[in-house]
């Protein structure tokens, strides 16, 4: 695998948590990544799925992939259906914007409560999206790190990553490397997706996140992980989010807020 080609490292978060433990606290420091099962009620993960069949049906009304303002409503054709007709989501790029229900589960107070532990009193949104891998051929996705999309800011940013479908290791769950947040920033290319060089990956000690309905997968953004594809009859359904510490830079505005969702000072831009 290529070495790091950033002096970009992970600070250590502190064990003195609001919500996490001491254990938790010091796992996710070692590990990069940490596993919080029941995280988000049947309520919410029922209204969270409730998103995927309200965005079908637009697309089927539209005829395909739609913007709502930002937000990209991303389609495919299932391939269950041999007639091409039927639309299925893959996914909804920046979801957090558009849709109040995802908003205010993601910005209550208990789920900051933990974000707060792994990056401070000051927390932003950064990015989201609302991602599926439908039955019987969903993608895969390569080994990469999300600091890399977005390289000129601040690493101390975590992703939540949480299961809506179950994600099993039929349907494509997700999978991480532990420790490799440690790495720093490891050299992306253009190949089959933008990704690192796959070539010792064999030679790496790989977590399979398998996760029921409601677990959330917590991960620094320097944490290696990816996904195989879904060869299942079982669509894998996850919602997707990515804290910051800071607000977005002007320099740097295609991801971020300048809004603290805690915290932090609103920005005038």
């Amino acid at each position: 695998m290529s070495k790091p080609t950033s002096h970009v490292s992970f600070t250590e978060v502190s064990l003195q948590g609001k919500t996490l433990t001491p254990e938790q606290l010091a796992f996710f420091n070692d590990n990069g990544y940490l596993i919080l099962p029941g995280f988000l009620n049947e309520q919410e993960v029922e209204a969270i799925a409730s998103l995927r069949d309200s965005a079908v049906a637009r697309a089927t009304e539209k005829g395909g992939s739609f913007f709502d303002g930002t937000t990209h409503y991303d389609m495919e054709k299932l391939k269950s259906d041999p007639t091409g007709k039927t639309l299925g989501l893959r996914k909804i790029q920046g979801v957090f914007q558009a849709e109040s229900t995802y908003r205010d589960i993601f910005s209550q107070a208990r789920v900051l409560d933990v974000i707060e532990d792994l990056i401070g009193p000051n927390i932003y949104y950064h990015s989201s999206k609302l991602m599926c891998k439908p039955g019987d051929g969903g993608r895969r996705k390569p080994w990469h790190q999300d600091f890399a999309y977005w390289s000129t800011m601040n690493p101390k940013q975590v992703t939540m990553w949480v299961a809506i479908d179950a994600a099993t290791l039929e349907n494509g769950c997700i999978q991480v490397i532990p420790g490799s947040h440690k790495r720093g920033l490891i050299e992306h290319s253009h190949l089959e997706d933008f990704q690192i060089d796959e070539g010792g990956i064999g030679q790496e000690k790989i977590v399979y996140a398998e996760m029921k309905p409601g677990d959330a997968l917590i991960f620094s953004v320097l944490t290696l992980h990816a996904s195989d594809p879904n060869l299942s009859p079982n669509s894998r359904l996850g919602a997707i989010i990515d804290y910051d510490c800071e607000p977005v830079s002007a320099e740097n505005n295609q991801y971020g807020s300048t809004t603290p969702l805690r915290g932090g000072v609103a920005q005038v831009q």
